[in-house]
């Protein structure tokens, strides 16, 4: 997975290296822009939920810096999924502990599919009044560029972080849902499932499955899209 991507940044750089540089720009914009805004919709359903930490710690702010996590960033560019820094939370302050956890796991990948399903609509929209993109200026050929690679990041985020695998929301949903909080896994545990994780994003064992789902959710946002405004 990262050597495919490594070739198709290569190939674009020596083809045509502003259409390089323009694709990262906006691949850049879409990261920051999906990871922080997934992040704070932790933090407010949180603080919504009665608890206030996320509020506290400043991790309702829109500074990246404030999110991003190193190693996640660098895999969401080298490999297509990567991660933000999880919004520190203390589920005591729930005033419904099970109800508000799924609430708060729920809320990232909630802002994920709504900014998928705002870019893809946003996308076709654009193809519909524009014609055909190849005759537009250089600024509405870098907003499809944008609204194309926000909407695939943001399927990606969020069929990624619904894998039942810490830290991802997907294993809290699937530990309040299915199995009513049962499972309560001690430091240690958690950082294997860390390190887990992260061996399969770098072996690619999660790309076939994942790229498929992405593919198949993208393209049929598209053709709803299509059908609405054509």
């Amino acid at each position: 997975m990262f050597l495919s991507r490594l070739r198709m940044y290569l190939s674009m750089l020596r083809t045509d290296p502003l259409e390089f540089l323009v694709y990262i720009l906006c691949f850049a914009v879409a990261i920051l822009t999906s990871l922080i805004l997934h992040e704070c919709a932790h933090g407010f359903v949180a603080y919504k939920c009665g608890d206030p930490t996320a509020k506290y710690m400043g991790r309702l702010s829109l500074d990246p810096r404030k999110h991003l996590d190193p190693i996640g960033t660098i895999s969401m560019i080298l490999l297509g999924i990567g991660w933000a820094k999880p919004v520190p939370v203390n589920p005591r302050n729930y005033r419904n502990y099970r109800r508000d956890d799924i609430l708060v796991s729920m809320a990232g990948i909630v802002m994920n599919l709504c900014l998928f399903v705002l870019s893809t609509f946003l996308l076709v929209l654009q193809a519909r009044l524009g014609g055909n993109y190849a005759n537009w200026g250089i600024g509405m050929q870098v907003l499809q560029e944008f609204l194309r690679l926000l909407a695939q990041i943001n399927v990606s985020l969020a069929v990624f972080n619904f894998l039942p695998i810490p830290p991802l929301d997907g294993y809290h949903l699937f530990n309040d849902i299915l199995f009513r909080g049962r499972f309560q896994l001690d430091r240690n545990t958690f950082q294997i499932a860390q390190i887990v994780l992260l061996i399969l994003c770098l072996s690619g064992a999660l790309s076939g499955v994942l790229g498929t789902v992405n593919s198949a959710l993208y393209n049929g946002m598209l053709n709803v899209w299509i059908r609405v405004l054509w």
